[in-house]
């Protein structure tokens, strides 16, 4: 199997998502941000970092939710709408649903080219039950993780004006499945 560096695909995206966090407080002083998050397609080797404002959020949010009370009332009136009511009552949320709602969605794009030759490779290893991530997909996870961890660590979000709480996570641009691993700056009860 062609051999991957993890531990250099995350000290370069903590190095480079430094540099971006360091960029947006500069160019966007002013901002109260809400969110960072990464918006990734790991077989394409792609990070594109977000950036979403309070306003946006709360905008985005309301919007989300007028979607599920409409969506409800057209879905859960229908013969036999109990089939499919775990999908059509979904949580609502208050910051929004998408990465690509952002205020500022792909602010900067890093990517990595060595990841997609490892997707595409011939040895490229299979996942053996569905419910598995793909090779890929998970260390993906798993960098994401430790870089954000290390992020909080060394401070990173300091220049950036937070929201109370400040949100931090990564969605995967083909499942739409949003994760929020951290939460920062918490209102003080």
């Amino acid at each position: 199997m062609m051999t991957f560096d993890w531990q250099a695909l995350e000290d370069r995206l903590v190095e480079q998502s430094t540099a971006v966090l360091q960029q947006f407080a500069a160019e966007h002083p002013d901002v109260l941000c809400s969110f960072f998050a990464y918006d990734t397609n790991p077989a394409y080797g792609e990070f594109l970092l977000s950036f979403d404002s309070q306003d946006n959020m709360r905008r985005s949010a309301q919007k989300d939710e007028q979607r599920q009370i409409a969506q409800r009332e057209m879905m859960l009136k229908l013969e036999g709408s109990w089939r499919g009511a775990k999908f059509n009552l979904r949580s609502v949320s208050d910051s929004s649903p998408d990465v690509s709602e952002f205020a500022y969605h792909i602010y900067a794009e890093l990517v990595w080219k060595e990841l997609e030759e490892l997707s595409l490779s011939e040895d490229y290893p299979q996942k053996n039950h569905a419910w598995e991530d793909t090779y890929i997909h998970g260390n993906v996870r798993i960098v994401l993780w430790k870089v954000i961890e290390r992020l909080m660590t060394s401070e990173a979000f300091a220049p950036l004006r937070l929201a109370s709480p400040f949100r931090v996570g990564y969605q995967f641009h083909d499942d739409g499945h949003f994760i929020v691993l951290r939460l920062l700056n918490w209102p003080v009860l």
